[in-house]
């Protein structure tokens, strides 16, 4: 009667020992597999100890529980500096903010030396700190600043490379973001270089009003030459009417003299009569002659 009872404990005992036996066949299996993904390069120890590298991408076997994996990047890094403040040629501080781009390209020599990329930013702030603090210190302020920068971070980069090999990395650039006055002496600078400014600025305007009144004198000059040229030449053009007119009247008049008198004496009767004169001249006056028939007094065809 107690045979029955028995088979499902047999039957459970199995089915734990197979769950237990399947997890840690799974366990094994995660700890004897790994994956290389192509941006990064692996280094495996036994016991904390070197013993090979992977750096081609792909599924990889190692001894479980025994051997680690450390996985190191592949990929081109930046360290980001902290500002720091260096000397010039001239003794004067600047402070310097600057970022590296580098490569790891000796995993083994670089996991026995650096270990991890924390490691690696503390190597690099040093040498690269060190190779500016250097080049820095053999050019003056403008030059760091404006006229050299270019050259001063191609030297700081050559050297650094060659110092970071020793740790197998790589470094490819090194760059300057920032060259600032330090806090204290930033706004002497500033104000130096306004008033600096204000006197260039004043410079060039007083050039300009300069250039301005010599160009205004030039054009006033011109135009009273050619208003004084104009007004000569409307002279000479107003003579030489005038002289044709009077040559015009000339032969009008040679031409038929009486009318030349009756034109002229109607236009005097226009300036000196008006409505409401009283003119008192002789009957015989010139003046009258042509308020009258077109005879003259006597003559046998008068009708008045």
């Amino acid at each position: 009667m107690q045979q029955p009872a028995a088979r499902p404990n047999i039957q459970r005992l199995v089915t734990i020992a197979l769950v237990l036996v399947g997890g840690a066949l799974l366990i094994v299996l995660s700890q004897s597999v790994y994956v290389v993904d192509e941006t990064e390069q692996v280094i495996i120890t036994r016991l904390g100890e070197y013993r090979r590298e992977a750096t081609e991408p792909g599924l990889r076997f190692k001894t479980p529980f025994i051997e680690s994996v450390h996985r190191i990047e592949k990929r081109l890094l930046r360290f980001d500096s902290e500002p720091s403040e260096f000397l010039t040629a001239e003794k004067k501080a600047l402070i310097i903010d600057s970022y590296a781009r580098y490569r790891i390209i000796n995993a083994r020599q670089f996991f026995e030396v650096v270990r991890t990329e924390l490691g690696a930013r503390g190597r690099l702030e040093a040498i690269i700190s060190s190779e500016i603090r250097e080049e820095v210190a053999t050019n003056d302020q403008i030059e760091v600043i404006r006229d050299n920068r270019e050259s001063l971070m191609r030297n700081v980069t050559e050297r650094s490379n060659i110092k970071a090999q020793e740790f197998g990395m790589s470094v490819v650039d090194v760059r300057i973001v920032g060259a600032d006055f330090p806090p204290e002496v930033a706004s002497s600078v500033y104000d130096r270089m306004r008033s600096e400014r204000t006197r260039i600025a004043n410079r060039f305007r007083a050039e300009g009003e300069e250039e301005r009144a010599k160009i205004e004198a030039e054009a006033d000059l011109q135009r009273s030459q050619i208003l004084a040229e104009a007004n000569e030449r409307a002279q000479t053009i107003r003579g030489e009417g005038e002289a044709e007119a009077i040559g015009i009247q000339g032969r009008a008049i040679d031409t038929d003299r009486e009318f030349y008198n009756f034109v002229r004496t109607l236009e005097a009767y226009e300036v000196s009569l008006d409505e409401g004169t009283t003119l008192v001249v002789p009957l015989d006056s010139d003046f009258y002659q042509f308020l009258t028939d077109v005879y003259p007094i006597g003559d046998e065809r008068r009708t008045d």
